[in-house]
């Protein structure tokens, strides 16, 4: 068991300072994310969700289709990737199957969260959780796949008690999977700059959480949160948001009949060959031979 990035991430979260977890959706975004110099990235099922099916966040893209596309991700890039993995898919047997699946692909971690499956975004309205033992369980089980694995996956718990049963029980949530044996902690959606410095006393391991645009969670100064002592931010929405509005650009562009403006708004032919590697394959071709040419 290749146990390198997982070994890289849990460096970056034991080390002083806070860590950025940009975000992709599939293995172009994350090559991005690697040649933009981050040393860690995640996937983020809302994006996956709308880029595969055009669909929202709302559980209604498979386990399956999930896992191939972190596949394509992880082995498009070297720095480790932490895994988006919703509930787990089901209960605690199937969080224990999610984290086998993940850690056979090499994922670097993987955090799931306590809302009831089908989940939804954490930042959408009708949530619901499932019990704090039951989540317990399911943080339990991830870490027997770990054991059993000989692996050192990074096991993340978010609970998204915050919107549904308030502050204080989402402490209480918190403190639970920590002692439960996670290795970070993930609270979606704090209010407020004093609730995040609360959760920080109380957490006695690096607390999380992301930052969306138009998202319920105030958009917190990253110095401020690293001077807090947050430790680990997601950033879910920098690929997929920015490429979107480029996208509608450039179609409102070719509308209006402005090839030049079309042109301007993106990348050009051979910088994209190479980003995508088209050199490196010319080369093997060469050495390989063109069968058939």
């Amino acid at each position: 068991m290749n146990k390198s990035r997982s070994r890289a991430f849990r460096q970056l979260l034991e080390k002083p300072g806070l860590v950025l977890r940009p975000c992709g959706y599939d293995a172009l975004s994350a090559i991005l994310i690697e040649k933009a110099g981050f040393r860690l990235m995640g996937t983020s099922g809302y994006a996956i969700s709308a880029s595969s099916i055009g669909q929202p966040d709302l559980g209604l893209i498979s386990f399956g289709e999930l896992l191939q596309r972190a596949r394509n991700i992880i082995n498009s890039v070297s720095i480790p990737v932490d895994i988006d993995a919703d509930t787990g898919y089901g209960n605690a047997l199937n969080a224990y199957w999610t984290a086998k699946n993940y850690i056979w692909i090499d994922a670097a971690g993987i955090r799931i969260e306590d809302q009831t499956w089908p989940k939804r975004c954490g930042h959408m309205s009708g949530k619901t959780i499932i019990s704090q033992d039951e989540m317990v369980a399911k943080i339990g089980a991830l870490i027997r796949a770990r054991e059993e694995e000989d692996s050192e996956l990074v096991i993340g718990a978010r609970t998204d008690a915050r919107a549904i049963e308030g502050f204080d029980k989402t402490i209480e949530r918190a403190v639970a999977y920590a002692t439960a044996g996670a290795d970070y902690i993930y609270v979606e959606c704090p209010q407020s700059l004093e609730e995040v410095r609360h959760l920080v006393k109380k957490i006695k391991i690096p607390l999380a959480f992301n930052l969306i645009p138009g998202g319920k969670t105030p958009k917190f100064p990253l110095s401020e949160l690293e001077e807090i002592g947050v430790k680990y931010i997601s950033i879910p929405m920098v690929c997929l948001y920015p490429a979107v509005k480029a996208m509608m650009d450039a179609l409102q562009a070719l509308k209006d009949d402005d090839l030049d403006k079309v042109g301007q708004l993106g990348i050009n032919w051979s910088d994209f060959n190479d980003l995508i590697g088209v050199k490196k394959w010319r080369q093997l071709e060469g050495e390989f031979g063109r069968k058939g040419a």
